[in-house]
């Protein structure tokens, strides 16, 4: 999956979250585990606990994984993603704690002139980029035409991130198969027949990419 690594909170102590919080006048909701999320219009969620995916279904009922959300993460629709009507939804994969801020209100000049309120602005621009730049990589995947392609394609993207040929899925290989829009039994015999083949070495999560496929 894209790696989106920036923290709305990054370079903010936690005296000054403590004080952005009632200065952005912050709620935080709870979420049961395959529980919908609801996609915040306005306004910005960042995950404190568990994990959350965005999905999108599309007119055939195919679900696609664009991304998944641990600790940190952040969503809405000020941050790139459409409204619900385009089909993107939030499933909490875990029991999730999350933080609703008003976006107006992050963006907005602070009257204190907070020097870390500047810093969660700039933090919001580099996340919004990140996201840009994932959504690019994942489009780069699901343009191959095979499911061997899209697998190669992914695997090669990790293992450059990751700066090694050996690297750990960051989910299930039923959520990979939503996440590249293939059939998962249609994948997993893929992954077989690509280990069988020598391209790939292959236990659970853990993948090593032979330099065939390098």
């Amino acid at each position: 999956m894209a790696q989106v690594t920036t923290s709305l909170f990054d370079g903010v102590t936690k005296d000054e979250y403590a004080a952005m919080k009632e200065c952005f006048k912050a709620t935080v909701k709870t979420y049961k585990k395959g529980e919908e999320v609801p996609m915040p219009e306005g306004r910005v969620g960042v995950v404190q606990r568990g994990k959350i995916s965005v999905l999108r279904t599309d007119a055939d009922g195919v679900r696609t994984i664009f991304e998944q959300l641990g600790k940190g993460g952040v969503f809405g629709t000020p941050i790139g993603y459409a409204r619900a009507e385009a089909g993107y939804f939030l499933l909490a994969e875990e029991d999730c704690d999350v933080l609703m801020i008003d976006y107006e209100h992050i963006v907005k000049r602070c009257p204190k002139a907070c020097t870390h309120h500047s810093t969660v602005v700039a933090n919001l621009v580099r996340l919004m980029s990140e996201k840009t730049q994932a959504l690019s990589e994942h489009l780069e995947i699901l343009s191959r035409r095979t499911t061997r392609e899209k697998l190669t394609a992914y695997f090669s993207m990790l293992a450059a991130k990751n700066k090694s040929a050996y690297f750990t899925l960051p989910f299930s290989q039923t959520s990979l198969a939503d996440y590249i829009c293939v059939d998962r039994s249609a994948m997993a015999r893929e992954l077989k027949r690509m280990s069988d083949e020598g391209l790939i070495e292959l236990d659970k999560r853990n993948i090593k990419l032979c330099s065939k496929n390098q």
